[in-house]
């Protein structure tokens, strides 16, 4: 049970930094490679392909963390029952966009299997590429209709409106700054 705990607050952050870190590795011996006269011809092909697999997973970690773009100034002013059924809505919208390119994508991946093709500098069947969005649509359709699930379960409850979070961040804000002060004051005394 803590494992599927894990994977459903962690996964995606997870992958995210681990790509991230690769695309830093890979660049940083890029550059040592390049001031001994040594250029690589795959990093740079290597690295671009990571980071498209790091936007379609950053697809499913927005809908999780509930980032996605939206007007939450506009949404304050609707009756709050309102704004959950608004909000539940255009989940289901959502649910139906990344379902309709989680096909798509495979009908394109099918394709792209067939045609054989391959990268230019490593050589790597470009299907390995564009698998990240059969993978990025499927987890983003997955993490939305667990959104969904979680909205109709929460529905009662009194949810922040956008002025209330964003004071209670600058509040936060304000006391972290407020502790480095008085922190930083103290060292400077001894």
């Amino acid at each position: 049970m803590k494992f599927l705990k894990w994977l459903d607050d962690k996964l995606e952050e997870t992958v995210l930094v681990f790509f991230l870190v690769v695309i830093s590795v890979v660049m940083m011996l890029q550059v040592f490679m390049r001031a001994f006269g040594n250029s690589l011809s795959w990093p740079e092909e290597f690295c671009r392909y990571v980071y498209v697999w790091t936007v379609f997973f950053s697809l499913d970690y927005t809908v999780r963390k509930g980032n996605m773009l939206r007007v939450g100034v506009v949404m304050d002013l609707v009756p709050q029952t309102a704004r959950k059924v608004i909000a539940i809505l255009v989940n289901l919208g959502c649910f139906l966009v990344f379902t309709a390119f989680f096909v798509n994508s495979l009908n394109v991946v099918d394709a792209i299997v067939s045609s054989g093709q391959k990268s230019t500098a490593m050589g790597l069947p470009m299907h390995l590429v564009y698998r990240c969005t059969v993978i990025g649509f499927l987890l983003g359709g997955l993490r939305t209709v667990q959104m969904i699930f979680l909205q109709i379960r929460n529905f009662n409850k009194v949810e922040q409106t956008t002025i209330e979070a964003i004071k209670e961040e600058a509040q936060a804000e304000v006391a972290m700054a407020a502790e480095d002060l008085n922190s930083s004051a103290k060292g400077k005394e001894v």
